[in-house]
């Protein structure tokens, strides 16, 4: 077989036949391997291959298969390869931490770490490898949880993440609703959906991302309720004194007269206009009308602004109910509402008594 010299390397028992590259036998990866630029599978797996990836492999642009499992490489996953698909650096003995870096392959299809040593968390970077199918993290000593970026991977249909220290809930949605419960086993501090083979929540009573939803709703609608509740009673109170006369009335004593409504005392009182006003006081005001059968009334309206004025009221009536004597005015009728208070008296043109008492005009000889 003829290689080329671009495709020459020296030192240990390599095939190189166009875009494929065998190793077998011992020793440690050339330094030179960087020269095949045009390599577009390596296979150097099942062999005693010791010390660290060469970074010279980077500079192999057109690689798309690496395959270095079952050694005993250390060190670090080389990085920049922009064209590569498929990984597989199994059984062997890397321990730094999975680099961020991944995120850079972004054809790669297939990742196998299994059986290192690499520790730490599970990188960002991972949740952005859309085209990944194939992803084995398995007994690599990975702590932390579990990325939920990884729901998005559509087209994820391997994973195996057992054997870890994982904590945490499993994603539940994307390709998750495929994966057997094996792909979790042997992390102890998972929890999630039961067709994991998992709790549902963690033994120390951490509750997952659902169950801790419902634990604030317990606590926030109790307080919610209560909140409504007080605004209820206030709004209950406030409008029961607002209508507290309203309520009243129902109470009211009864004067043994006919009722006279609102309106019909508005015609009759030209709207309680001041030019029928009579007298205006503290307590009341006196109005003449009159009604449309012809009958001519004064028209006693309380004024509801002061104090004690509903009480002064009530026992006005209830004297008025039980005292009968004819030099006083006769009541024919009352009127109330939410807003009014009037009692419909019996016109009379002499005027009032203040008038009968101190007018010079009906002086009255009191000796």
């Amino acid at each position: 077989m003829e290689v080329s010299s671009t495709n020459t390397i020296k030192g240990g028992n390599w095939t190189v036949e166009a875009n494929f590259c065998e190793w077998i036998g011992v020793g440690s990866i050339p330094r030179d391997i960087g020269s095949l630029q045009k390599l577009q599978k390596l296979y150097i797996s099942d062999n005693n291959l010791t010390g660290m990836i060469p970074r010279t492999i980077s500079n192999m642009s057109s690689l798309h298969t690496l395959g270095i499992a079952a050694n005993h490489i250390e060190g670090e996953i080389p990085r920049k390869l922009r064209a590569i698909e498929s990984i597989d650096v199994s059984w062997n003995r890397f321990t730094s931490a999975i680099p961020s870096s991944t995120q850079e392959f972004e054809s790669l299809a297939s990742l196998n770490l299994l059986r290192n040593s690499f520790q730490g968390s599970m990188p960002q970077s991972i949740g952005h490898l859309k085209g990944l199918e194939f992803l084995d993290l398995s007994c690599i000593e990975l702590s932390n949880t579990i990325l939920e970026s990884l729901e998005g991977l559509a087209y994820l249909q391997i994973l195996n993440l057992s054997f870890n220290k994982l904590s945490g809930e499993i994603p539940n949605c994307g390709p998750f609703g495929n994966f057997p419960a094996l792909s979790f086993n042997g992390n102890e501090a998972l929890y999630g959906n039961a067709i994991f083979q998992v709790p549902r929540c963690k033994e120390n009573g951490m509750k997952s991302s659902r169950d801790k939803r419902l634990h604030i709703l317990y606590i926030v609608v109790p307080i919610l309720l209560a909140i409504l509740l007080v605004l209820v009673i206030y709004l209950l109170r406030k409008s029961g004194s607002t209508n507290k006369a309203s309520v009243s009335m129902e109470n009211l004593p009864r004067i043994g007269h006919p009722m006279i409504s609102y309106r019909e005392l508005c015609l009759a009182t030209n709207n309680f206009g001041e030019s029928k006003l009579l007298k205006a006081g503290s307590f009341s005001s006196v109005y003449e009308g009159t009604l449309a059968n012809g009958k001519d009334i004064a028209v006693k309206v309380l004024n509801l602004l002061i104090e004690g004025a509903l009480k002064g009221f009530d026992v006005e009536c209830d004297a008025f109910r039980i005292i009968r004597h004819c030099n006083l005015v006769k009541v024919i009728s009352m009127c109330t509402n939410a807003n009014l208070r009037a009692l419909v008296l019996q016109y009379v043109p002499c005027g009032s008594l203040e008038k009968w008492l101190y007018s010079n005009s009906y002086n009255l000889d009191l000796h």
